[in-house]
């Protein structure tokens, strides 16, 4: 039989680490919003039980809270809000897709029969790319989020198994799990010695693959218009040269077969939980801190980023002052 005493102090406690570390996020100017156990919006729809909308559903301009990731935000005050709202929550997401990092998701799955790390390097040899060394968090089921910078100017789009068999996006609209929350399933972390690293941004081929290509212009549009002017043959694009990077997973470890942690579960599905080539918002452009500061949002461990209230919260956590 569960004491449930001692689940409600370690709900309590749970929910205390996730929003040090959501404060700790969001002060590095990631938007993060409380999940709950089951990697959802701890937040269930102001409009749930409201009729259908004759227009596009509300984002939020209603003024209350419960609009996914819609909710997302920096403002510590606002995240507090969110969190006492939840008092159920015990992770954060991070919203996709927002400046300054414009965040792009690599998720590879655990999927049964599926091995998604060597799907991902059969198309960093095939479209001559290179992973660069970036943050990965590490999720219960043994699957790993890689973070990648994306421009401002373009809309990287969710998918699911599109890019490859167990290889989820999460762009624009989605959000990641934040290391540091805990599930049903055991809690994310992030990857031994990627902590302190910027998420790096996208290489441009991996970008053009993640971006739905442009519609094909009608027939005849790209041929001359001048007078006189005489159809010429059309000729297929080349590359300008060779690949400027070696095809390989350049710098992570981590995604090798042998350093890949066990599953210690049913697989985590990801789904509408999990969800970057381009700007770097000042000083926001390094994760990592001075070793005696509080875990930060990217590890849970002494060492890493947090802020000033994020650091109250977890020293007091540690002190057994947090109710």
């Amino acid at each position: 039989m569960y004491d449930h005493g001692v689940m409600a102090t370690i709900d309590r406690q749970a929910t205390a680490l996730a929003l040090a570390h959501a404060l700790s996020a969001a002060e590095r100017g990631l938007a993060v919003i409380p999940l709950s156990r089951t990697k959802l919006p701890a937040l269930r729809s102001p409009h749930r039980d409201d009729p259908a909308p004759p227009g596009p559903p509300c984002h939020g301009a209603c003024g209350r809270p419960g609009h996914g990731v819609y909710d997302a935000t920096t403002d510590p005050g606002r995240v507090r809000a969110l969190f006492a709202a939840a008092p159920w929550a015990t992770g954060y997401g991070i919203a996709c897709g927002l400046a300054p990092y414009h965040l792009i998701g690599v998720d590879l799955d655990t999927k049964s029969g599926t091995d998604s790390a060597a799907a991902l390097r059969e198309l960093a040899l095939r479209h001559q790319f290179t992973i660069p060394e970036t943050v990965v968090v590490l999720t219960p089921s043994g699957g790993r989020h890689l973070w990648l910078t994306g421009p401002p100017d373009t809309v990287v789009p969710n998918s699911a198994g599109r890019l490859a068999p167990g290889i989820d996006i999460r762009g624009a609209g989605g959000y990641l799990v934040g290391p540091g929350s805990r599930t049903d399933h055991g809690a994310y972390t992030v990857a031994p010695g990627t902590a302190r690293l910027p998420p790096a941004p996208c290489p441009p081929a991996l970008l053009r693959l993640l971006v739905p290509p442009s519609p094909a212009p009608p027939p005849g549009a790209d041929r001359p218009r001048g007078p006189g002017a005489r159809p010429g043959p059309l000729r297929p694009h080349r590359a300008r040269g060779p690949a400027q990077h070696p095809p390989v997973l350049g710098g992570l470890p981590c995604l090798r077969d042998r350093d890949r942690p066990r599953p210690g579960g049913r697989p985590d599905r990801g789904g509408p939980d999990d969800r970057p080539a381009g700007a770097r918002g000042p000083r926001h452009d390094r994760v990592g801190g001075p070793d005696d500061r509080a875990p930060g949002p990217l590890n849970g461990s002494p060492g890493g980023w947090a802020g000033a209230e994020a650091r109250t919260l977890l020293r007091s956590e540690r002190d057994g002052h947090t109710g």
